[in-house]
């Protein structure tokens, strides 16, 4: 019996620490909603892109017309202008998070900077330039990665990612990601399936009890 407690507690504690790190966005590399084609342009109030709703002058969704950095679609945050793109998570109070995003820009505007804005509700935003250089193209967007931190101030977080760019050739982003971070506290409630891992294994804690009792009582 010991043996089996002492391996429940270890696979719960492994199942824990991997829930605690587990991916909070829905669908962060933009793969699941409408069909873009090779892109289609989300306006104001849009919930095609599943998961995000569109702001600002609207965002381009992104599917053949470039290369994606995970998958097969992304976003330029700039339509006809500077768009935005936001998602409600949940979050732990004073926990703290790390945000992870990839960036590249639209390569039919020219060389130069594209700027974008990423905030959480609660924190100041932070502002990011991309470089658009002689080698990017759409079959090389050249993405490169970002993070940084927050520490939330409540149950549910706003993440959003803004264009600061006035034209239609924005900053793209995708595979976005957040997960808790090392220095954060507080605690993260397991996934639903990692509950019924850690109930299978009390289950057994309890049928081998009930075992060991009545072979001591046979006996």
């Amino acid at each position: 019996m010991n043996r089996v407690i002492r391996a429940v507690a270890v696979i719960g504690a492994g199942l824990m620490a991997v829930s605690a790190n587990a991916a909070i966005i829905t669908n962060g590399s933009f793969e699941l909603g409408t069909d873009p084609g090779v892109f289609s342009t989300e306006n104001v109030g849009s919930t095609a892109i599943t998961g995000w709703t569109v702001g600002g002058f609207g965002v381009d969704y992104i599917g053949s017309y470039w290369q994606a950095s995970d998958g097969v679609r992304s976003i330029d945050l700039s339509a006809l202008s500077s768009g935005s793109l936001s998602q409600t998570i949940a979050t732990v109070a004073g926990t703290t998070y790390t945000v992870t995003f990839d960036v590249s820009g639209n390569p039919d505007g020219g060389l130069g900077n594209k700027v974008l804005v990423s905030s959480i509700s609660g924190s100041l935003p932070n502002v990011i330039s991309y470089e658009i250089t002689p080698g990017n193209s759409r079959s090389n967007m050249n993405w490169l990665t970002y993070s940084y931190d927050f520490t939330a101030f409540s149950n549910t977080s706003v993440l959003t990612f803004a264009s600061a760019e006035f034209s239609p050739f924005g900053p793209a982003i995708d595979n976005v990601s957040i997960v808790t971070s090392g220095g954060g506290g507080g605690a993260t409630v397991p996934e639903p399936s990692v509950w019924a891992m850690l109930l299978i294994g009390f289950g057994a804690v309890g049928f081998a009890a009930r075992a060991r009792k009545g072979h001591q009582v046979n006996a």
